[in-house]
């Protein structure tokens, strides 16, 4: 399933490409433009804009209105109404910036392009396959938090 995020879902599309998901965002596309571009590539609209959502389904184009304030039970909606996976997979998770698919890489090669301290600290390194995007990850301190949200998104949200 592939998914076009409107402007006011950044926070979201980020999460549901670490997650594995094909997530194009658009944030400074007007609706008809959302609307066109959602049918054409058959992607499902999410929107947090009551108003495009509504003109969504008068023109048949698949739509998921996002009225939660958290992260986790944004996910934890968006698995159930669309039956998504929001499990981690590292295999499959793409690169929360751009969307293009992340890989495993050697440490050596991240050498110049992390923080000495992190390069020291941590021995497993993802890349960004987009050369015009080109990011470095590892599972940093913030690692612990990815996995609370992604749990309280399978408790439904809590």
């Amino acid at each position: 399933m592939r998914f076009l995020a409107d402007g006011m879902l950044g926070n979201i599309t980020r999460w549901l490409r670490l997650l594995g998901h094909d997530v194009e965002y658009e944030p400074a596309k007007d609706d008809r433009t959302l609307l066109n571009r959602s049918r054409i590539e058959g992607r499902v609209l999410i929107t947090a804009d009551m108003e495009l959502f509504r003109l969504a389904k008068r023109r048949g184009v698949d739509a998921v209105l996002v009225k939660e304030t958290s992260t986790a039970q944004t996910l934890s909606r968006l698995s159930k109404k669309l039956k998504l996976r929001i499990d981690f997979d590292e295999l499959e998770s793409r690169c929360p910036t751009c969307g293009s698919t992340i890989v495993r890489v050697a440490k050596p090669s991240v050498r110049e392009r992390v923080p000495e301290g992190t390069y020291r600290r941590y021995m497993r390194f993802w890349a960004c396959t987009n050369p015009a995007c080109s990011k470095i990850y590892w599972r940093g301190s913030h690692w612990k938090r990815i996995r609370k949200t992604i749990a309280e998104a399978k408790q439904g949200g809590v």
